[in-house]
């Protein structure tokens, strides 16, 4: 097997070395210490098109392939580990559910300002009592004529309090077993009764804000969900495998 990069990967790699040489690290340490948001290292990084990677150019993205993606993330990280958290949290977790299970007007609507880096991503699934587990979750989303209304806490939120658009997991039932129905709904940062309710204080990558998600009665139209009801933790999961 030929391990070798290809021509266009080694050009991302290089040109993205270059950025993160001159631009990221020499502010890292002070960055770091000050727990300061790296607004103008991303806005740069956007102008590389690394804000939206995953992204097919028909929507404004740069379409890299999963390698180019690899590589773009371990030259940023070489420079500064919390620049890459932030830069992938978009890419992985909000940017890919949404090219992955979106409609064609979520797409074309939420992907667009992603892309270009005129907006973050975050991803809202674990809770103050539960990680990961689905049957733990107790932020809820309850249907009100064409919306949907959410009440709930969600736990270390990268890019909180800095994201435009929110994937967020919420329990919109039950089935006949008990077993709960878990949806995933995209949330604006300007949705009345969204609010950061705490900040961590972390040990390292302090320049990527973690935060605490407060949500209450969020009301976000049903257009908003992503994928269908009941499909939350199947998007959650094949988004974090990814």
């Amino acid at each position: 097997m030929n391990f070798e990069l290809t021509e266009e990967q080694e050009m991302v790699r290089n040109s993205i070395r270059e950025f993160a040489e001159n631009e990221i690290a020499p502010l890292a340490r002070e960055y770091d210490e000050e727990e300061k948001f790296p607004k103008k290292q991303l806005d740069g990084l956007a102008e590389l098109g690394l804000l939206g990677m995953i992204i097919p150019e028909e929507y404004g993205g740069a379409g890299f392939d999963s390698v180019s993606y690899a590589i773009a993330l371990e030259e940023i990280a070489r420079a500064d580990a919390s620049v890459a958290v932030i830069v992938g949290v978009t890419n992985s977790v909000c940017c890919y559910p949404i090219l992955s299970f979106g409609t064609e007007e979520q797409k074309r609507k939420f992907l667009a300002p992603l892309a270009k880096g005129e907006e973050l991503g975050a991803f809202c699934l674990s809770e103050p009592h539960a990680g990961s587990d689905a049957t733990n979750l107790k932020t809820r989303a309850a249907a009100d004529g064409n919306d949907y209304i959410i009440n709930g806490t969600k736990s270390w939120v990268t890019n909180g309090g800095e994201a435009e658009t929110h994937i967020v997991m919420a329990v919109t039932g039950e089935d006949d077993s008990g077993k709960k129905e878990v949806t995933a709904f995209i949330v604006e940062k300007d949705r009345e009764g969204l609010s950061v309710s705490s900040v961590e204080h972390k040990l390292g990558q302090r320049a990527s804000k973690t935060t605490e998600m407060s949500f209450v009665d969020v009301r976000v139209p049903k257009e908003n969900i992503l994928g269908g009801i009941g499909m939350g933790m199947k998007i959650a999961f094949n988004s974090l495998d990814n």
